[in-house]
């Protein structure tokens, strides 16, 4: 059963929802962010809303401060269209992230994280997350990295 929403939240929600909307008619698409949790331990998460209508998919990063994530996905977002190339599982995309790191982007298992996609185009387009290095250029997964999958998806 759903809960009615105030009518003073469901205002701040609409009122959210023009400025996204806004932003990506400027833009071409907007980077919302979710901050991480300390309650549950998830990480933070930002991705593009908008994307998808030119390019058929969205970008998402995890486990960044706001800044970083923003740089990071409009850095990959312009890298990706210099290319011409669309993502691919375990693709590198080098120089995407600061301090001239490359990203490592996978498919996302599961649409629900990106829930203002959803809300905007009512449907769930593919969603490609960036994995970021540790300071060795190892990403998740690799031999000795010291990060862990935890620190960068969402469950």
């Amino acid at each position: 059963m759903d809960l009615p929403i105030p009518a003073d939240i469901r205002a701040q929600m609409d009122a959210y929802l023009k400025r996204l909307l806004a932003s990506i008619d400027k833009e071409g698409f907007a980077i919302p962010f979710v901050p991480a949790d300390p309650h549950t331990g998830e990480p933070s998460l930002a991705y593009t809303v908008g994307l998808n209508i030119h390019r058929g998919y969205e970008l998402a990063i995890s486990g960044l401060p706001y800044e970083a994530s923003r740089s990071a996905l409009n850095s990959l977002a312009a890298r990706l269209l210099e290319q011409q190339t669309p993502p691919t599982q375990a693709m590198e995309v080098k120089g995407a992230a600061g301090g001239g790191y490359s990203l490592r982007l996978r498919r996302a298992e599961s649409a629900a994280p990106f829930v203002l996609v959803r809300t905007v185009y009512s449907r769930n387009p593919p969603v490609w997350q960036a994995a970021w290095p540790d300071r060795e250029g190892r990403f998740p997964g690799d031999a000795a990295c010291m990060l862990s999958d935890g620190a960068q998806f969402p469950p």
